[in-house]
């Protein structure tokens, strides 16, 4: 729906923050709606975006900074930082044009328009990232789950375990292409099988083939999907208990 409305139309949408596409809003057309629209729905699919999900907390650059669509920040004053150029104005564009933000500290940067197909699976991404730093119970598994994958399939691999994570969530919620790719390409999983040395005496490990952790590794799949239903379970629980 949203890819029609964006290749018949003559002009490009412009930057709107996802706050005052929210409200009434000189910029707020109808094709924003619709994008509005299809958002809203996707995150209805999405429980742990949904969780996270606040409009307030989106903000949209009026240009590429970064190589990537679209990234959280959990604490902006980590940006505010002779370091680097690029994040000192980031930073700058954030307070500026987003002054609520200044108390609390934490931002979905989108680098790219969320006004696009693309830009609305890079939102909910980007707030479960989000909901895993603010829920103190989901910080603890994701932190739990990293040091098991590092034990198990090496630091490459458990370091990134959340973003590993979040990228089986864009898949499992929204058969994401894009994660599909990202999972293929990114890593591989070494395997090892313990075989017994006669001549040592003793059991050895022994390497196999790698594999990609999308299409060819059914037991880390397996080990992922479970941890995204503790993950779901948790989230249920907490909103029973309210």
């Amino acid at each position: 729906m949203a890819n029609d409305i964006n290749t018949q139309t003559d002009r490009a949408l412009e930057p709107i923050q996802l706050y005052d596409a929210s409200s009434p809003h000189p910029l707020s057309d109808e094709r924003n709606y619709q994008f509005l629209q299809e958002l809203f729905d996707k995150k209805q699919k999405d429980p742990i975006a949904n969780y996270a999900y606040n409009v307030q907390d989106v903000v949209q650059s009026e240009r590429d900074w970064l190589n990537v669509s679209g990234t959280y920040i959990p604490d902006l004053k980590s940006l505010d930082s002779p370091i680097s150029d690029t994040y000192d104005k980031i930073y700058s564009h954030i307070i500026k044009i987003s002054p609520r933000l200044e108390e609390k500290n934490k931002a979905i940067y989108m680098s790219k328009p969320w006004n696009a197909p693309e830009g609305i699976l890079t939102v909910l991404h980007e707030f479960r990232h989000k909901a895993f730093d603010d829920d103190p119970t989901l910080t603890k598994v994701i932190q739990k789950k990293r040091k098991m994958m590092s034990e198990k399939y090496g630091i490459d691999i458990g370091g990134r375990y959340e973003e590993i994570l979040n990228r089986f969530m864009d898949i499992k919620y929204h058969d994401d292409e894009r994660a599909k790719e990202w999972l293929r390409t990114k890593f591989t999983s070494n395997r090892f099988d313990k075989v017994y040395s006669v001549k040592q005496e003793e059991f050895f490990d022994w390497p196999l083939p790698s594999r990609n952790l999308y299409d060819e590794n059914e037991d880390f799949q397996h080990g992922i999907y479970e941890d995204i239903e503790q993950i779901e379970d948790i989230l249920r629980l907490q909103q029973e208990d309210k």
